[in-house]
């Protein structure tokens, strides 16, 4: 017998079961006022008597095969299930016996009536009951075992989904970062066989950068603002090859920058605006970042004055677009998107917008809430 079974059976002798077997008893009862000869002469007070002591009969023969009942009900806990039926049968054969042997004294029966005719009458009357409540019980067990089953396999399921979409985000982050460092590699290298001295600059700025953008590019959070500071900080960083042929502003309201915002998304916007739109153009252009709060929606655009979608090998169907708005699906369904307009008089806006979560967020809630999508 496992340890603690007498804490599981005081466990299971819950009021809820003694208020049970007490109505079933009151309803068995019931069957003393369809007795005609209780109604002549009709006397109330002989009909109360005459419940009330079947009703103590039932109680007699009810609570014992409750108790018995429940005693099965927890050795089947240690037991194997083969053995589940004859244990319940055995069970309430014994509940019913022993609830028989009491009705011997409270009738003031003679004891040779032990085992009569009418004793077994009873036995077997009781039993039938208890077996049709024992059916009923194990029957509606089993449904709210296959009901927290179905439960389960659907908390895991989600779990699973989860997880899926934990793995695919880091699948597509994986592709961005990559993607975005071996450009920038080339374009130190493109920039060292035409100027040594910029493009050693180039490099100790890439240097300064990577070692503060590295750390970031695997956090599950970050801010607005530490978004649109990576992006300065790449900018620089091609400032030093194109020149005069790139010109950027950044105009991030101080009250958004604490927004949570997914990682490395304004980086890839930036250097796919850098890479197709200014770079093709031999006069390059302005690449314009501002963000703007528009009703419960955080708003963000990204314009360049480049050669727009005409001129652009991709015509806005790159991998880091494409994994740009595969993530925004995934962390907010619908309720995110990024939309490419043509800019005048030249160039393409690239406009994300996402959900707008409060007036002031720590990091820590920024966090809590990227989390909870």
């Amino acid at each position: 017998m496992a340890p603690g079974f007498a804490r599981r059976l005081r466990v299971r002798l819950g009021w809820q079961r003694a208020a049970f077997t007490l109505l079933v008893c009151a309803l068995v009862s019931t069957q003393a006022f369809f007795q005609p000869t209780l109604y002549t002469p009709f006397d109330v007070e002989g009909v109360v008597r005459t419940w009330l002591d079947y009703l103590g009969e039932c109680l007699l023969m009810g609570v014992p095969i409750m108790l018995t009942a429940t005693t099965a009900e927890v050795l089947l806990d240690d037991v194997r299930r083969g053995f589940a039926l004859s244990l319940l049968a055995l069970a309430l054969l014994c509940g019913a016996t022993v609830g028989a042997l009491l009705l011997i004294p409270y009738y003031d029966a003679p004891t040779e009536s032990a085992f009569n005719i009418q004793f077994v009458s009873d036995l077997v009357y009781w039993v039938l009951i208890a077996s049709g409540i024992a059916a009923i019980y194990a029957l509606q067990q089993r449904a709210a075992a296959a009901a927290a089953a179905a439960h389960q396999a659907q908390v895991d399921q989600i779990a699973l989904s989860k997880q899926m979409l934990e793995a695919q985000l880091q699948v597509m982050r994986a592709q961005i970062e990559p993607h975005f460092l071996f450009n920038t590699l080339a374009n130190v290298k493109r920039l060292t066989q035409t100027n040594v001295v910029g493009g050693v600059a180039m490099l100790d700025n890439l240097v300064r950068y990577l070692r503060a953008a590295l750390p970031r590019m695997r956090e599950e959070s970050m801010t607005l603002g530490q978004e649109a500071d990576l992006a300065q900080a790449y900018l620089e960083v091609l400032h030093i090859r194109m020149g005069e042929r790139l010109r950027y502003t950044i105009d991030i309201p101080d009250e958004l920058r604490a927004q949570p915002f997914p990682p490395m998304m304004v980086l890839t916007l930036v250097e796919n605006a850098v890479k197709h739109g200014l770079n093709p153009s031999p006069d390059g252009g302005t690449l314009a970042i501002r963000a703007h709060r528009q009703g419960r929606n955080l708003m963000l655009s990204i314009a360049d004055t480049g050669v727009g979608f005409a001129a652009a090998a991709t015509g806005g169907s790159g991998v880091g677009l494409a994994n740009t708005r595969a993530r925004l699906a995934a962390l907010h369904g619908e309720a995110a998107g990024l939309v490419l307009a043509p800019n005048e008089p030249s160039g393409v806006i690239a406009a994300i917008h996402i959900p707008y979560l409060g007036e002031a967020v720590s990091a820590a809630a920024a966090l809590e809430y990227l989390d909870s999508e």
